[in-house]
């Protein structure tokens, strides 16, 4: 059944049911997790919101034996690691943001040249284009070594005098959380899908980050969010879920 045909109801019944059985899988079978199945929780993550739609991550899928059997010792021989057949690596990469941008103008300009673009979108769309063309190069283009970044952090305290305004990512440092932060809403659309699907996941911090990029080839300015252990849950393999009262967490202002 499509989503459309489901009320809303049942679609939060759904969505519960799979956020209370995604778990951090400590130990699972060696039975690999069919290629159209991965494929298709991959395409889930890729609907993950973005920020400005620049898509700064990726996700390495490592199958090459070797190279597993590296990532499983660089994740410091973790059991989650050790047992899952498949290890996937999330990467915020903040340096491909000229590369989303460039996608954006291409997409852009292939809406505005359909004839049955609808009026109100017509008149929106040359905005649209100024900011990923203007705007966005102005947000992230910090210069050599990033030395425009304290120009426009003093731009932005002065501006924000007036009015409120963003302040930022600027610098090296604020584009890799920027990155982060979109990769991680990425990551959890895969574990939640993989769940959906049957499958089980654990979101690994415990690895040597320096080794893992030198491993799979990866820039400087990449920032590895999280190694994702990906199977079929073995026995013993979870532990008690631990959560506090809701007060802890959530306010109103």
């Amino acid at each position: 059944m499509c989503a459309t045909e489901v009320d809303n109801g049942s679609l939060a019944e759904a969505l519960a049911t799979v956020m209370r059985q995604r778990r951090s899988v400590r130990a699972f079978l060696p039975e690999p997790i069919p290629d159209a199945v991965l494929e298709a929780c991959f395409d889930m993550a890729i609907l993950a919101p973005t920020s400005h739609n620049l898509e700064c991550w990726q996700m390495i899928d490592v199958r090459d034996a070797a190279r597993l059997a590296a990532l499983r010792h660089l994740c410091l021989d973790q059991p989650a690691a050790k047992s899952s057949p498949h290890l996937i690596v999330a990467v915020a990469r903040p340096d491909l943001w000229r590369r989303g941008r460039d996608m954006m103008l291409a997409r852009i300009d292939l809406e505005m040249a359909k004839p049955s673009l609808p009026k109100a979108l017509s008149d929106f769309m040359p905005m649209i284009r100024t900011k990923y063309s203007v705007l966005i190069p102005i947000m992230f283009n910090d210069g050599p070594f990033h030395v425009l970044a304290p120009f426009k952090h003093a731009l932005a305290w002065c501006y924000s005098w007036y009015r409120p305004m963003m302040r930022g990512p600027f610098g090296r440092h604020e584009q890799a959380v920027w990155a982060v932060k979109t990769a991680a809403l990425a990551c959890e659309n895969l574990m939640l899908a993989l769940t959906a699907y049957g499958y089980d996941s654990c979101p690994m911090e415990g690895f040597d980050e320096p080794r893992v990029k030198r491993l799979l080839g990866l820039p400087r300015r990449s920032e590895i969010v999280m190694v994702i252990a990906a199977g079929r849950r073995g026995e013993d393999a979870t532990i008690p879920q631990i959560r506090f009262d809701r007060a802890h967490y959530i306010q109103s202002a």
